[in-house]
């Protein structure tokens, strides 16, 4: 127990440090805690092992941070502009897929492999795309909503693609097998998001006794997320999902009429304490376990591949992203930074391909290059942003 302890604090310190260092060069730590974890795994020096403490702490992180990640979402705000945020989110989605799925049956990869590369590089990362859009000044505010919402979307599509690896994995693709998945997920998600309804309309006083204090708080918050990471569990659909949906209820707190704030305050201030949890522990440990499963099987061979996916996810969701925006907005300038803030991957792609590779669905080959295209777009994505607004500032 003592060498675990140990292994933890040295990992820990070390990410944190080098987390510092590239978020001065607007570089999310999550590469950080990566790098770290790639450096102390079985890969190079063999101080850390994916098996046993640290995978089981990962997974207590993967709920927490979903658990945030939908308490962070407001449903009103994606509401106002709810049908081009959903177009811009799925045709985001729906571009880089094909483009990846193509190049990848064109190098020689077989289908499974294809579809499983293309899924986990089709989604953008909401905790990203929020930081750059925070460090994006002088930008119209409802674009920058529109970036946020549409990488919900692409959240939320995630989500249920991981939801149906769990079905491949046990051998049943047959159409019912997806289409009766699906329902559930439709069931499931709608379920929470009524009974969560009723709960703020209905129980108001309860909801005021649970939530007085912040211990009450975060207590309530991790038992309603845990809660329904079982249930969605139990009903044969990911854990994820159902800490996602916990956070999505919770959130819809600050639909109470309340001229006092108190609620939105609550939620704010929920909001923080568990950032703090998930920045300074949960969060670099999950990522930490990311790179402890990184297997250094890349070769020279593979160099023609990784820039093949690095660009096509980049450009995908420019494309993607962007030409709704371009047709509905008619605004060039618009479409381009909508697209560019899209490109971001973290989170959700590193949860995808850690169930994948467990799931023996991807090898631990394709496992290093979905995990080298991710780290790289994380890297470029605020370099792009960049880029991308000096060059409207001429248009």
């Amino acid at each position: 127990m003592s060498d675990f302890i140990f292994q933890v604090v040295i990992a820990l310190l070390l990410a944190k440090v080098l987390g510092e260092v590239l978020r001065k060069g607007d570089i999310h730590p999550i590469v950080g805690d990566i790098l770290i974890g790639i450096l102390l795994g079985p890969t190079l020096l063999g101080f850390l092992r994916p098996e046993g403490g640290i995978e089981y702490l990962a997974s207590f992180g993967l709920i927490v941070l979903m658990f945030y990640t939908g308490l962070t979402s407001d449903i009103r705000t994606l509401a106002k502009r709810k049908g081009l945020i959903v177009l811009t989110g799925i045709s985001g989605v729906a571009v880089t897929f094909i483009l990846i799925f193509l190049t990848c049956l064109g190098l020689g990869l077989g289908l499974w492999a294809s579809v499983f590369i293309a899924l986990a590089l089709s989604n953008t990362a909401t905790e990203v795309s929020a930081i750059i859009m925070e460090k994006a000044r002088g930008v119209d505010t409802e674009i920058k909503q529109i970036v946020i919402g549409a990488s919900f979307i692409d959240d939320v599509l995630a989500v249920y693609l991981i939801t149906l690896l769990r079905v491949f994995t046990k051998g049943t693709i047959a159409p019912e097998v997806l289409i009766m998945t699906s329902l559930k997920i439709v069931v499931f998600i709608l379920a929470v998001i009524y009974i969560s309804k009723l709960v703020v309309t209905k129980a108001t006083n309860l909801i005021y006794k649970l939530l007085s204090s912040p211990p009450r708080m975060i207590t309530t918050s991790i038992i309603i997320a845990f809660s329904l990471a079982l249930a969605a569990r139990l009903a044969g659909l990911n854990e994820v999902i159902g800490a996602y949906l916990g956070g999505l209820a919770i959130s819809r707190l600050r639909e109470i009429h309340d001229p006092m704030l108190v609620n939105i305050l609550r939620i704010e201030s929920l909001s923080m304490n568990l950032k703090v949890m998930l920045e300074s522990f949960l969060t670099p440990l999950f990522f930490l376990y990311v790179g402890v499963l990184y297997n250094a099987t890349l070769s020279s061979e593979h160099i023609t591949m990784l820039v093949a996916l690095i660009s096509l996810a980049a450009i995908g969701k420019v494309v993607g992203c962007g030409l709704p925006i371009l047709v509905v907005r008619k605004n060039l300038s618009d479409s381009l930074f909508v697209g560019a803030g899209m490109v971001g991957r973290g989170a959700l792609e590193s949860a995808i391909i850690v169930f994948a590779l467990k799931a023996n669905l991807i090898t631990p080959e394709y496992y290093d290059i979905i995990l080298t295209t991710t780290l790289t777009l994380t890297i470029l994505a605020p370099l792009i942003l960049k880029l991308v607004m000096k060059l409207t500032r001429k248009i």
